[in-house]
């Protein structure tokens, strides 16, 4: 009778079991397609290998083609994680870019917590278990043994193991050169990697034009990127590199900084150029007012539109914002946008008492003035044939302007304001014409 049941329910139970199996694989494939989709920037070739991952941050991820991933790994990247091309990664690796103070105000440690990006080069190949801590580069070529914790950068071509990541080997140099020119790289199990699309960085499309639009913040910058986007010749995105939150704040401290320039360098070196041939690529992103000068050499022919709001309302909606409120983002634990907001007394511009004095409708007024001034200044240091000033309360009326300066045809766009101003925000018991006296006598006090 067991025999009887067993070759009745055998093959059921089999078939049960193949359709369970195949139900689970497309269920753990759609969700491993969510998280490569929500990744700022993927190249071709990339393989999420395995069902288990964690991503903290996938928008201030970004990596390049042919990049491999093994199954259960970790990664922490609010502080900005950057993998290069032909890069592998195996099983079970924990990169960190985010870390807890130690030093704060409570033991073992505080709320605050400090970013440092990890950036990995091309060609590298990284073993089973192996830990990247905050604030690690890993040079192109280089060979991360099995098990290592990598708590010092990594220099390009050098094989590093055990636990203190020592010096074992540099790579043969003439070997990889040659396969390095000869553009041979291995895909899945080392076989040939073959090119499935033609994605190509922003490095290697650093002649094209490209447009960058320069503004303080709250002066329609995610609108224009709305009314260009209905030109299908244009690519137009609204702060699509999170990292520069921090990394122009930081800049702006720090204008020599090399590590920040390195890393803005691997952004471009690795982030796939998203625009199709034919089309103008723009990226309107209110941190890019201190980069002018980098932007300028890196993208020859590039572009740059500076969008200025009239004052008066350009301040307001900042402060309906919260902006400069020590509870900027309540709900937000270590917010970026308040994080990396400018701070006067950090550029040397005030002493700590008397920025700390100020109130935040003051530093309001002193960032916009700040900013605007810079960018300006910015501007003047290259051909007038490559910039162009817009008032957004004249937007409507200058987007054939804007057509004709990025060598557009002329159509009809509709302009459309979007991410208005919400009142329910701070400030919203002052009075207009009292708010709108203070902001004058604020403004004239910075001017």
């Amino acid at each position: 009778m067991k025999t009887i049941l067993k070759s009745i329910f055998q093959p059921i139970l089999n078939k049960l079991h193949v359709m369970l199996v195949a139900k689970g694989r497309e269920i753990s494939d759609k969700k491993k397609n969510v998280l490569i989709e929500s990744i700022q920037s993927v190249g071709d070739g990339f393989c999420l290998n395995g069902d288990q991952h964690f991503i903290s941050d996938p928008n201030k991820m970004i990596v390049g083609s042919n990049v491999h991933i093994g199954n259960n790994s970790y990664f922490k990247t609010e502080g900005g994680f950057i993998i290069g091309d032909n890069t592998h990664i195996s099983r079970n690796t924990v990169v960190y870019t985010v870390n807890h103070d130690y030093e704060g105000t409570a033991l073992p440690y505080d709320s605050k917590l400090n970013y440092k990006p990890v950036i990995i080069g091309k060609n590298v190949w990284i073993g089973m278990n192996v830990s990247i801590v905050p604030g690690v580069t890993i040079g192109d070529g280089a060979i991360i043994g099995l098990g290592t914790v990598v708590n010092r950068d990594v220099e390009p071509f050098e094989i590093v193991g055990s636990g203190k990541a020592i010096t074992l080997k540099k790579r043969d140099l003439a070997h990889y050169d040659s396969l390095e020119n000869q553009k041979r790289y291995g895909g899945v199990d080392g076989k040939a990697y073959e090119r499935h699309s033609d994605s190509s960085s922003y490095l290697a499309n650093r002649d094209k034009v490209i447009c960058f639009v320069l503004s303080t913040g709250r002066s329609g910058s995610k609108t224009i990127t709305k009314i260009l986007n209905q030109d299908r010749s244009c690519h137009a995105l609204h702060e699509d590199i999170h990292q520069l939150i921090r990394i122009s704040t930081q800049l702006s401290y720090d204008p020599k900084n090399v590590s920040l320039k390195n890393e803005l360098d691997a952004i471009f070196a690795f982030k796939t150029w998203p625009s199709n041939e034919g089309q103008v690529l723009i990226h309107s992103d209110q941190r890019l007012w201190n980069l002018v000068s980098y932007l300028s050499e890196n993208f020859p022919n590039a572009k740059f539109i500076h969008l200025k709001r009239e004052a008066t309302s350009c301040i307001r909606s900042m402060l309906y914002r919260d902006w400069y409120q020590p509870n900027e983002y309540p709900k937000y634990n270590n917010h970026d946008w308040a994080m990396y907001r400018l701070q006067g007394d950090k550029l040397g511009v005030f002493s700590t008492s008397e920025w700390n004095e100020m109130t935040p409708l003051e530093k309001c007024t002193w960032y916009y003035s700040y900013v605007n001034s810079n960018i300006e200044a910015s501007l003047k240091a290259i051909p007038g044939e490559r910039h162009m000033y817009i008032e957004v309360e004249n937007l409507s009326e200058s987007i054939k302007d804007v057509q004709r300066f990025l060598n557009l045809d002329l159509q009809e766009l509709n302009v459309v304001a979007s991410n208005t101003m919400k009142k329910e925000h701070g400030h919203k018991q002052i009075n207009e014409n009292d708010l709108n006296e203070e902001i004058t006598k604020a403004i004239n006090k910075f001017n």
